[in-house]
């Protein structure tokens, strides 16, 4: 499988372009701290809610602490700082939501739809795999909006309210049944929502990238 996320998109061209322009980082499995799907329980709603809660208690553990400085480094020329990467998370996942939303409101087409042409799993690991590089569209570019990390958590936290509360009251079976095509392949809505929070603990997996990087600046 080609690890392209334009794969399980449905709406390619903007869930393509999310995906920002990266260095090459340790893969998805190798990191212990973002919980990992296997595809003999993906049908569970409680798995699903577990990869929320996951993603979010490690966005709050990458920057928990951090100074102003260290808030704002960058590694380099057009490379955004951990402040950019969490405004980034924060405008991303309302609109992908609203984009779930509209599609999953559309009938099949078939009583019995095609399977998704991949894992879950399958998923997370092609979209937290940074080795490919692309460019955030504009309207998700961050731009300082927040004046600290609490007011930009709570503005996370409000944010994944509303798909949370979404899927605890949603229909597994509703979830899996109902597909869409993407440009190589089916995927499911219940992978829709995996998107979601992979695509934050992509950001995720850059914030401690960049807190690795050799000029980052170190608590005094």
């Amino acid at each position: 499988m080609k690890r392209n996320i334009a794969h399980f998109a449905w709406a390619a061209s903007l869930l393509v372009a999310l995906l920002l322009n990266t260095p090459h980082v340790i893969a998805y499995n190798n990191n212990t701290d973002i919980i990992s799907t296997k595809q003999d329980s993906s049908q569970d709603i409680e798995k699903l809610l577990a990869h929320y809660e996951e993603t979010a208690l490690h966005l709050k553990k990458s920057v928990d602490g951090l100074t102003e400085e260290q808030l704002r480094f960058s590694p380099g020329e057009d490379q955004w700082s951990i402040n950019q990467c969490l405004e980034h998370i924060i405008l991303s996942e309302p609109m992908i939501f609203a984009m779930f939303k509209q599609e999953i409101s559309k009938p099949n087409l078939s009583e019995t739809p095609p399977k998704p042409s991949n894992s879950d799993e399958e998923i997370i690991n092609s979209i937290t795999d940074r080795s490919e590089k692309y460019q955030a569209p504009e309207m998700l570019k961050p731009t300082g909006k927040y004046k600290n990390v609490k007011e930009a958590l709570t503005a996370f936290e409000v944010g994944r309210g509303e798909i949370i509360n979404y899927i605890k009251n949603a229909d597994i079976n509703a979830l899996r049944t109902h597909t869409s095509q993407g440009p190589t392949g089916r995927v499911d809505g219940y992978q829709n929502l995996l998107f979601i929070t992979s695509h934050s603990d992509r950001h995720i997996l850059q914030i401690e990238e960049i807190k690795a990087h050799p000029n980052y600046p170190k608590n005094k």
